[in-house]
């Protein structure tokens, strides 16, 4: 608990992203992983094939991005500074050790951007917001990269949690709030999908709590979009017992779908 009191204190980040709880998100998902890394490295493993097949098949060495970047885990970041002019990770809170490793990198930056648009209107919301009014918007400062590659890494799921949370917060009711999810999700497969360069989606689509005798509850993370046919799909140990609960696992259903290249404008 220690460790992680003095990585939330020393992380930067911008006010919306710690006063919404992203920055202990953050801390704790580092946490998470140092217990469970046994558990999680076939999932990563995964994750990092699929985008390295992504990048195999560009057509450019230009840039990449990657949404959602993390702790890297699950992005070969070495591999693509080896493969590409320019990596670009970003992300609402990188992580102290992200920020050390890419020390030296030279063609390695960081990004912090709000994938959704909404996290600084978030914090001023207050009863009675007209939650229909509420509308995800891109990332405008990755509008400049011309990306050859555009990853979007185990981040689709986690986007609407901030929003679903302080609109639960407020009172606003269930239906309504499912709705904003189901946009703010909806809204980032549409700008991943616009995007010139391949496209490479990798995200958790259903949470299901499992003991013996089956599947106890289960959860669509997407909040009912679909993704685009094809790829790939497998299974994520990711709070195995005692990690939530001793008398039950948490896995993840996991896909990887690659978009084809488009034409730089």
């Amino acid at each position: 608990m220690l460790r992680e009191g003095v990585e939330w204190l020393a992380t930067p980040a911008g006010w919306a992203a710690r006063g919404l709880g992203l920055v202990a998100e953050t801390v704790a998902m580092g946490a998470r992983y140092r217990r469970c890394r046994r558990e999680w490295e076939p999932h990563l493993q995964r994750c990092r094939e699929a985008v390295l097949r992504a990048a195999q098949g560009c057509p450019g060495r230009g840039t990449v991005v990657v949404c959602g970047s993390g702790y890297c885990h699950d992005v070969p970041v070495r591999r693509l500074a080896g493969m590409f002019e320019r990596v670009v990770l970003a992300d609402a809170v990188h992580p102290l050790r992200v920020r050390w490793e890419i020390r030296g990198q030279g063609n390695v930056g960081l990004v912090e951007t709000d994938l959704t648009g909404l996290l600084k209107q978030a914090g001023a919301w207050r009863k009675g917001v007209d939650v229909r009014a509420i509308r995800p918007v891109a990332p405008e400062v990755l509008g400049n990269c011309a990306p050859v590659l555009t990853i979007s890494a185990n981040v689709l799921s986690q986007l609407a949690l901030p929003v679903k949370a302080r609109l639960m917060k407020l009172g606003c009711r269930e239906e309504e709030t499912t709705q904003v999810c189901r946009r703010i999700v909806a809204a980032h497969v549409d700008w991943l999908g616009g995007l010139p360069g391949v496209r490479c989606l990798v995200t958790d689509t259903v949470s299901r709590d499992v003991d013996e005798n089956g599947i106890l509850e289960e959860t669509d993370l997407l909040y009912g979009i679909s993704l685009p046919p094809g790829g790939e799909t497998w299974t994520w140990s990711l709070a195995p017992r005692p990690e939530v609960s001793r008398r039950f696992d948490r896995i993840r259903q996991v896909a990887a779908v690659t978009w084809p290249a488009r034409p730089l404008p």
